[in-house]
């Protein structure tokens, strides 16, 4: 995976690093064709009309794309540790809103029993996904401000309707991360409440995994109710 440090949720996959890298640039072109479609008008630090290869400036590189097993060191970027101003984090907080409004419009009119029995992966299902999209963004927010278990109101149970249990995950990931000061934002934190406490997390990190793996599944929801 190439991950775009500006573009906080843009990415792009290739079958090797170099292959990556050059489908960055359609990446970029397509996130911020994204972003404009939400009314986000301008990006400043990372505006090109055409991307092409030339224009990157890849300032690092890492084997092993997203971890699989604790303590790798593919698990944080350098740029993840760099603390956002107010602007930026309320702005990725925007565009988190932009990938949740997509997601719902993607599952508009569908009843439980629909989505229950719509495949999206061979061993998924879309409500299975929604679940996933929904556990996994409380367990980025659980490593920055947790342990957070009996303290918010999410169980492995409830809330049990998934509309639900995405909004109120959303509502505890926006209102826990604006509590972090700005001098906090870039500090490395090893989470010994969760099942992989060596992986190291900063609130930079944990804002753009949840921007990148909601987009990542949206697609996969929108491909498969497109026959794609």
């Amino acid at each position: 995976m190439a991950h775009v440090a500006e573009l906080p949720g843009c990415f792009a996959v290739g079958t090797n690093a170099a292959s990556a890298v050059a489908a960055t640039p359609g990446a970029i072109t397509r996130f911020l064709l994204w972003l404009r479609r939400h009314g986000e008008r301008l990006v400043p630090e990372a505006y090109v009309p055409r991307p092409s290869v030339a224009d990157l400036y890849v300032a690092e590189v890492r084997p092993g794309g997203a971890p699989l097993v604790g303590g790798s060191r593919a698990a944080l970027f350098d740029y993840d540790t760099v603390p956002w101003d107010d602007h930026k984090l309320e702005r990725t907080l925007r565009w988190l809103g932009y990938s949740r409004n997509d997601l719902l419009a993607s599952i508009e009119g569908l009843t439980e029993a629909d989505m229950q029995a719509r495949p999206v992966a061979p061993d998924r299902t879309l409500m299975d996904t929604l679940w996933h999209i929904a556990n996994a963004e409380y367990g980025y927010i659980n490593r920055i401000a947790g342990p957070l278990q009996g303290i918010e109101p999410v169980t492995d149970a409830e809330p049990r309707d998934v509309r639900q249990r995405l909004a109120l995950v959303r509502d505890i990931v926006a209102r826990r991360a604006r509590a972090v000061p700005f001098e906090r934002r870039g500090e490395v934190i090893y989470p010994a409440w969760v099942a992989r406490p060596d992986e190291p997390w900063t609130l930079q990190k944990a804002l753009r995994r949840a921007l990148e793996h909601e987009l990542e599944h949206l697609a996969q929801i929108t491909q498969q109710s497109t026959g794609g």
